[in-house]
């Protein structure tokens, strides 16, 4: 009986430490998200050791250049992915990305709708078919690159093709 009610104490223990961690998480999650919090706090937020605080930093359109450039070499993929896709990501964010070691933060580039073209045709000579393939459907990427790849016998001429047949208002 007493090992029992050990037991429930110990199981109470974790699951209540369970719940203020979370609790601590919705706290930060919460102030990481709103539009009034300070670039000061954000760049703390940065820093957490919660990736899941460091993507919602990520995400932010409003996050200041400088603290998007440091989460492009987040140790989180997620982090580094959802960089990917936030519109106001500079430039020099962007550039690591492009030969990031993890095939899924270059896929995430190569999809995204604000990749600079130039970025794109670098994705285009990627290791990974599925990077290559995404790059190519990118509407970013300039219409004379395309024409090329259609006419090569490669890997990616047939979906090049297709693409060219869609953009032919363009």
């Amino acid at each position: 009986m007493i090992k029992i009610i050990i037991s429930v104490v110990i199981l109470n223990m974790i699951f209540t430490s369970l719940a203020a961690a979370d609790e601590s998480y919705e706290d930060k999650n919460r102030a990481a998200s709103h539009p009034a919090t300070s670039a000061e706090d954000l760049q703390l937020y940065a820093d957490d050791g919660d990736w899941r605080i460091r993507l919602t930093v990520a995400r932010r359109q409003t996050t200041p250049a400088k603290i998007l450039i440091q989460l492009a070499t987040d140790e989180s993929v997620d982090v580094r992915s959802s960089l990917a896709h936030n519109i106001r990501a500079p430039r020099a964010a962007l550039e690591p990305l492009v030969t990031d070691a993890d095939a899924r933060v270059r896929l995430s580039l190569a999809h995204c709708g604000y990749t600079p073209p130039d970025l794109l045709e670098i994705l285009l000579k990627d290791s990974n078919l599925e990077v290559r393939q995404q790059a190519v459907i990118n509407l970013n990427l300039p219409l004379n690159t395309l024409r090329k790849i259609a006419q090569q016998e490669s890997d990616l001429s047939s979906r090049a093709k297709i693409m060219l047949e869609q953009r032919k208002g363009e």
